[in-house]
């Protein structure tokens, strides 16, 4: 750090610094009592503060938040529920299952040609 720093600046800083010393030779018993007691409890709240299992920062929580959603994106997109087969795979086969209620239609069909030419001629028979 003191190679970043002017010349000027480091001798500034050492003097700051010995005279802090020399002020703190001269402070009161009571007085050193509480500024050790509030460093201590200082120094201590900001360790319980870092410790723990679950002291993660905030940029790793968002970071672990947007992987998971993206994972989420991925899976439901990926994974597709099997599509059911169709019970008919030909187009002819389908039309008979289409029309498999009107199957009665054609085993009449000789009636039926018959109610149509009817109908044709006027209604008389």
């Amino acid at each position: 750090m003191n190679g970043d720093l002017g010349e000027k600046e480091t001798r500034f800083l050492e003097k700051a610094r010995q005279s802090l010393l020399a002020s703190e030779d001269r402070l009161d018993a009571s007085t050193l009592s509480r500024l050790r007691e509030a460093r201590a409890k200082a120094l201590e709240a900001a360790d319980e503060h870092n410790r723990g299992f679950f002291r993660i920062p905030n940029w790793m929580r968002v970071g672990a938040f947007a992987t998971a959603a993206a994972a989420v994106m991925v899976f439901a997109i990926w994974v597709d529920p099997p599509k059911p087969e169709l019970p008919v795979k030909s187009l002819d086969e389908f039309e008979m299952v289409l029309y498999a209620d009107n199957l009665d239609i054609y085993e009449d069909m000789d009636f039926y040609e018959w109610l149509a030419e009817a109908g044709n001629n006027g209604g008389s028979a």
